[in-house]
C-alpha cells in the first residue's frame, strides 16, 4: 500500500487548517506558503475535500477554508479516502469488486483472505486516528523532545 502525494500533502493541509483557523478561513495562498504545496494541486486536494464535506469555503474578501466539523470528527481514513482511488494493499481486496472481478484467480486464491484482512486492519488504524489525535500525538511527542534537550 502507498499513499500517495495527494494523500500526504491532504492531510498536511487539513492540519494547518485545524492548527491555524480559529473560525478564520484559511486562504489557499496562505496554507501553500507554509505548507510549501502548489497552489494548483492543493486546489484539487480542496475540491475533492469540500466534496467530501470536510472542509467548507467562504468567499469573497477574507474568505478561504475552515473544517466542515471538529478536527476530533475527522479521521485520517476520511482525509485519505476523499483524496484517493481507493485505499487497499492489493488490488485484490475485496473492498474494489471492480478491480477484484479481473483477477482471475480470486475464487481459488488463499492469500485473498489474508489480503482482505489485512487491509481491513490498515483502513481501522487509520479511521482509529482523528485530526485532532495527529496533532496532539505530534505535540506530546515534541514536547518530550524539547523537555530532554534542556
Amino acid at each position: 500500500m502507498r499513499v500517495t502525494t495527494k494523500g500526504r500533502y491532504a492531510l498536511r493541509a487539513m492540519i494547518n487548517l485545524a492548527l491555524n483557523s480559529d473560525d478564520k478561513p484559511l486562504s489557499i495562498k496562505k496554507i501553500t506558503e507554509v505548507e510549501d504545496l502548489s497552489p494548483i494541486f492543493l486546489e484539487q486536494i480542496f475540491t475533492k475535500l469540500k466534496k467530501y464535506g470536510l472542509i467548507r469555503s467562504i468567499r469573497g474578501a477574507g474568505g478561504g477554508f475552515l473544517l466542515a466539523r471538529e478536527a476530533a470528527d475527522i479521521s485520517v481514513k476520511d482525509i485519505l479516502e476523499a483524496v484517493e482511488e481507493g485505499i487497499r494493499l492489493t488490488p485484490c481486496c475485496a473492498s474494489d469488486t471492480v478491480l477484484a472481478d479481473k483477477c482471475v484467480r480470486l475464487a481459488d486464491c488463499r492469500a485473498t483472505r489474508f489480503w482482505n484482512g489485512a487491509n481491513e486492519y490498515v483502513m481501522k488504524y487509520f479511521e482509529s486516528y482523528s485530526l485532532a489525535r495527529v496533532i496532539k500525538e505530534y505535540d506530546s511527542v515534541n514536547s518530550a523532545l524539547l523537555a530532554g534537550s534542556a
